[in-house]
């Protein structure tokens, strides 16, 4: 067995990168993409090792480290890490394989216990409970005991949401006047654990040197390990005084590899820092980088019925009246995408990459209904499967769709799928051979198990057509993961938008990504749909199922942030816990808005009010634009995406300031001429914005600093080397003065340097 050896000084600097070997070249790690680090719950841990390895039987060993034992199970599928006393917050693990060592970065737990109690010396309560973020809405029990009802859980230091159910009534907790808005015209309490935020160093980026890189640290670090993709940096090549960090870039001839640092300290762990390197060099040119560089991607989503009609041949409604227009097919179809890749509609918004919604074969009929207008539904948006590789006659066929594909790649863009694994509708073949593959309708009790998000997620039906698959049963996993790897297979995808994914269960994803690993040889990025605490979220991203998810705890928050008079407070804070839960560089979906939400500008514009039902509003009536600072209003909402990490995606319209409530009215025909003059000015500075972002290295590879939030201001900072990105958003009415820039009211700025 090789060992790695660790270097331990009360209060000085730990280097967990040495070994009983210098290793200047590095060499080749077994791991299919980074080695995502491990968030541990707990100080005596499993950790599924097939996340990383895609042939756990090569492993021979698993490094010694002075501060945890590890005993590698018999299968080799898992190894038990038994944290030591005076573990540090940051670890490694070394894991050999045929003489190949793949390093994988560990992370002490940072969550603290906290109590919630309701005095009660009356006992007038029969049942109280509490759901929240750290129970993930689900219902936890209070216990009485002396007086008082009591819960005690473990969470992570930062803000919680949480609301009481007092004999089952939804109530604000009377003993936390701390509350912030649920997004939906109503509020909850908010659990606030002190942080270390202060005491923890904050790492960046200095200069680049003629043998590596500099950083600076806020607070002195006493724990530092760098890697070139999954290799550790040996110690030699560490060096810190004070706070500065110097690293020495052993040899790498890779055409690109990626960089990583993490420090930490008695107080926690820091951010980290991302540096792509080609060829061994440190990249600082933007132009540099290229479409299947994730990080790099700006993302498009559009509904293919509602984008363009590019063959009327294929076009054809359902000949049903129980539906009514706005829920019927409107035609649009892949060649009218085709067109639009060719006229350089997204060349000329600066999108690279484009999302399509569901192209599978849906059923013909007409089915579920909404009561006011009375009214039934077809598929047009793609998300009732019959088949899970044909594409639906409506949208074209092979020979557009691969068209499609090579001009998109021909003009530096990526294409993403939105496949659907969860459900098929009840006339998919599947479905009517293997009833027994679905989970149950009805619930023990006899009621209906159909939107059960929470509580039956896994086996809730989205509607009693709509066949949950279960996925508990390999031979389902088998098959679906069969049908999902033949696009990437059959088709030179660049990657999938998994659609439910929370209500599927861990191992079908799993399997999926060793699948497509093993079928495919180019990059392929996976992100996934999850409402849900960042507990929940984070549980499906690593090197072994998907890279990211969409953020909509985010976007909740900068809704609540743009689209109202409430501070930023919350915003900032809910973008430091998306760093700290997915790490500083995470490729987390940030939307624009989504075909599930009323538009945000018709939130902004007070058009669609908070407290209201958006999709019976959007049926209803007309929604209009009473208000046209809204147009500012989404502008800085999207200047957010684009001036910080994660991935920005836009839904269709978004560009130019779509109106409507929710479902099906936020799903308009595109609209491509006649734009009006705030349609017009929002698309340039997007447009604009766009632009800024992907010729920066800071907002694509920077630390990430929010230096003020709070009723009307908040300043962001980017920074990478040399490069210095700040971005100011104003929601006063009146204009101010940073850093001899006006910022007007209402409005935003990005200075550079």
């Amino acid at each position: 067995m090789k060992s790695i050896c660790f270097i331990f000084l009360s209060f000085a600097f730990i280097c967990l990168s040495c070994t009983n070997e210098k290793e200047e070249v590095i060499a080749v790690s077994e791991t299919v993409n980074l080695a995502t680090p491990v968030f541990l719950t707990t100080d005596s841990e499993a950790i599924l090792l097939s996340d990383y390895l895609l042939d756990v039987s090569n492993i021979d060993s698993i490094g010694t480290n002075p501060f945890f034992e590890s005993k590698l199970l018999d299968t080799k599928e898992k190894v038990v890490v038994t944290l030591k006393e005076n573990a540090p917050y940051l670890l490694n693990m070394s894991i050999w394989t045929s003489g190949v060592v793949t390093n994988i970065p560990l992370f002490k737990s940072t969550k603290k216990e906290v109590s919630i109690s309701l005095p009660d010396a009356d006992e007038r309560y029969k049942e109280v409970g509490v759901k929240g973020e750290f129970s993930n809405w689900q219902t936890m029990p209070l216990q009485f005991q002396n007086g008082i009802w009591n819960f005690t859980t473990r969470v992570t230091p930062g803000d919680h949401q949480y609301i009481l159910m007092i004999d089952g009534k939804e109530t604000l907790d009377p003993s936390n006047s701390k509350k912030t808005s649920n997004g939906m015209g109503g509020f909850n309490s908010l659990l606030s654990v002190p942080t270390n935020e202060s005491k923890i160093p904050f790492v960046q980026t200095k200069s680049v040197t003629s043998e590596g890189f500099t950083l600076t640290a806020s607070q002195p670090v006493t724990q530092v390990v760098a890697y070139i993709d999954n290799q550790l940096i040996a110690s030699e090549n560490i060096s810190v005084e004070g706070r500065l960090l110097s690293i020495t870039l052993p040899e790498n001839n890779a055409k690109r590899a990626q960089v990583r640092v993490y420090t930490s300290n008695e107080y926690g762990r820091s951010n980290d820092v991302l540096i792509p390197l080609s060829e061994g060099h440190i990249i600082t040119d933007a132009s540099k980088l290229n479409r299947t560089d994730f990080q790099t991607q700006i993302m498009y989503f559009l509904l293919v019925d509602r984008f363009k009609d590019g063959n009327p041949q294929n076009t054809r409604k359902v000949a049903n009246d129980s539906i009514l227009p706005k829920a019927n097919y409107y035609g649009g179809d892949l060649q009218g995408v085709l067109d639009k890749i060719n006229d350089g509609y997204f060349e000329d918004l600066g999108i690279n990459t484009i999302w399509l919604s569901p192209i599978t074969q849906n059923p013909e009929g007409a089915y579920g209904l909404w009561p006011e207008p009375l009214t039934k539904f077809s598929a047009y948006h793609g998300y009732w499967p019959i088949s899970n590789t044909k594409i639906d006659d409506r949208f074209g066929d092979e020979e557009v769709f691969k068209e499609l594909i090579e001009k998109a790649h021909q003009n530096g863009m990526n294409v993403i799928l939105d496949y659907v694994a969860n459900h098929v509708h009840e006339e998919h073949p599947l479905y009517k051979e293997h009833p027994d593959w679905a989970t149950q309708l009805y619930l023990p009790d006899g009621t209906l198990n159909t939107e059960r998000w929470d509580d039956h997620r896994l086996t809730t039906w989205f509607d009693t057509f709509l066949p949950t698959l279960d996925f508990s049963k390999p031979e389902v996993v088998e098959k679906m993961t069969d049908s999902a790897a033949y696009w990437v297979t059959h088709y030179e995808l660049d990657g999938f938008r998994h659609d439910a994914t929370k209500h599927i269960q861990l191992d079908f994803w799993r399997t999926l990504t060793k699948k497509v690993k093993e079928r495919t040889n180019r990059p392929i990025f996976q992100i996934g749909e999850t409402y849900g605490s960042p507990d929940l979220i984070r549980s499906y991203i690593n090197t072994g199922m998907l890279q990211a998810q969409f953020d909509f705890n985010l976007y909740d928050a900068e809704v609540n942030a743009f689209a109202t008079d409430a501070s930023f407070e919350r915003l900032a804070a809910t973008l430091k816990q998306g760093l700290t839960y997915y790490g500083s560089h995470h490729l987390m979906g940030n939307i624009s808005g989504n075909q599930d939400r009323a538009r945000f500008i018709s939130y902004a514009s007070g058009d669609v009010r908070f407290d209201e039902d958006a999709k019976k509003a959007g049926w209803t009536r007309e929604i209009k634009m009473s208000d046209t600072i809204a147009y500012n209003k989404l502008a800085m909402l999207q200047a957010f995406n684009l001036t910080t990490p994660g991935i920005p995606c836009i839904y269709y319209g978004d560009e130019y300031g779509s109106i409507g409530g929710n479902d099906p009215d936020n799903r308009k025909m595109m609209q491509f001429d006649d734009l009006s003059n705030l349609e017009m000015k929002l698309k340039e500075r997007i447009a604009k914005g766009i632009k800024t972002r992907r010729n920066s290295m800071a907002l694509q590879y920077g630390s990430t600093q929010v230096l003020q939030a709070d009723e009307n201001v908040l300043i962001i900072q980017r920074a990478y080397f040399d490069e210095i990105m700040t971005v100011v958003f104003n929601k006063a009415s009146e204009g101010f003065t940073y850093q001899n820039t006006l910022i007007p009211g209402n409005d935003f700025r990005i200075i550079s340097n």
